[in-house]
């Protein structure tokens, strides 16, 4: 397209735009863009000003028939994309000028450049409306529930219609966002116009959503008859140390797994020549009652009970349970809470 001086702004209806006849021949363009005449995409340059005083427009958005995305002009008035071989609709908006549109054929790379003619508004500043449809990309049924934001303008969900509606926006280029799971998120540029109702149909494609392994735990009986899994289930037993997280840890005392677990400390002493140090559980400065496959461990002649006397090895689970929180038939005399210790050995059983 050649510049006229002044220039002329299109109308509504565009000529059709053949790339190739702003272009120098075949052979210097392929040259100069370093890309062949039958190459399947190739690259374009859309550069849009203003008709009256020549300025690049920044924010206009471009796109063409059957291409998802929407290309918004920078600072410069520039928007570069790349488009495949063949001919479409063009169509070029922006807040405040009369909406372009019209043929449009793509024969190699290059650029253009439109001139936008600002629109007849009684009131430049009056609110715009977005209607927005959003629909399956391959049934094009609509999708409900979908999560619709405008930025700026909000966020609400598509009803049953797959639509979501917007008013009072401030005349600008927004941001359209869709979200729903199990499809690609989309973020699409789209030209508000004074006083006008844009609708926007997007379509949106179908994406895997990953998951999670499933865990496939066999319930042991020992722990079932003993209410374990069933306190796991309601949520009592809050604070458990499993025979995971104790190999996990790789110590060959028990104590130390346990000095993980929260409202747990550790204290250890009473090592004398020939004689180990013993671990003892504390809760709140208190000794902890140990249970081991449902007996009560009697506290020593110390008055406590070395928990490193259990070997990590042996553990299945254990439950730990402030005493508040101890189940009926483990209260204990001798402590401020409880452990229960169920054991491999005690499986078995």
């Amino acid at each position: 397209m050649s510049r006229r001086n002044p220039p002329q702004a299109f109308p509504r209806a565009l000529a059709l735009l053949a790339l190739a006849a702003a272009l120098p021949p075949a052979e210097t363009a392929s040259q100069e863009t370093g890309e062949s005449a039958d190459a399947e995409t190739v690259q374009i340059t859309a550069r849009v000003h203003d008709v009256d005083d020549r300025r690049p427009l920044a924010g206009a958005v471009v796109s063409l028939s059957g291409v998802a995305t929407r290309h918004a002009t920078g600072v410069d008035g520039s928007a570069t994309f790349a488009a495949a071989l063949g001919e479409y609709e063009l169509t070029v908006s922006k807040s405040g000028y009369e909406t372009l549109g019209g043929a449009f054929a793509v024969y190699r790379s290059g650029e253009f450049t439109l001139w936008m003619s600002k629109a007849d508004v009684v009131d430049p500043g009056a609110p715009a409306r977005l209607l927005v449809r959003v629909l399956d990309a391959e049934s094009r049924f609509p999708v409900e529930g979908a999560a619709v934001s405008v930025l700026p303008g909000g966020s609400r969900p598509t009803d049953g219609a797959g639509r979501a509606q917007f008013e009072e926006l401030a005349p600008s280029l927004a941001q359209v966002t869709v979200e729903m799971i199990g499809y690609a998120r989309r973020t699409e540029p789209v030209s508000l116009h004074p006083g006008r109702t844009t609708a926007l149909d997007v379509a949106l494609t179908v994406q895997a959503v990953p998951l999670r392994p499933i865990e496939v735990v066999v319930r042991l009986p020992f722990l079932e008859a003993n209410g374990v899994y069933r306190r796991i289930d309601q949520g009592v037993a809050r604070r458990l140390l499993t025979r995971r997280t104790i190999q996990d840890r790789g110590s060959h005392r028990i104590s130390d797994a346990f000095a993980h677990v929260p409202g747990l400390q550790v204290q250890r002493g009473g090592a004398q020549a020939g004689f180990p140090s013993r671990a003892v559980l504390y809760a709140r400065g208190c000794p902890v009652a140990v249970w081991v496959d449902g007996v009560e461990w009697n506290p020593d002649i110390e008055g406590s009970v070395d928990i490193d006397r259990i070997s990590p090895e042996w553990v299945e689970i254990a439950e730990v349970y402030s005493q508040a929180q101890t189940p009926l038939q483990y209260t204990s005399r001798h402590g401020c809470g409880v452990v229960l210790i169920w054991t491999r050995q005690g499986r078995r059983r």
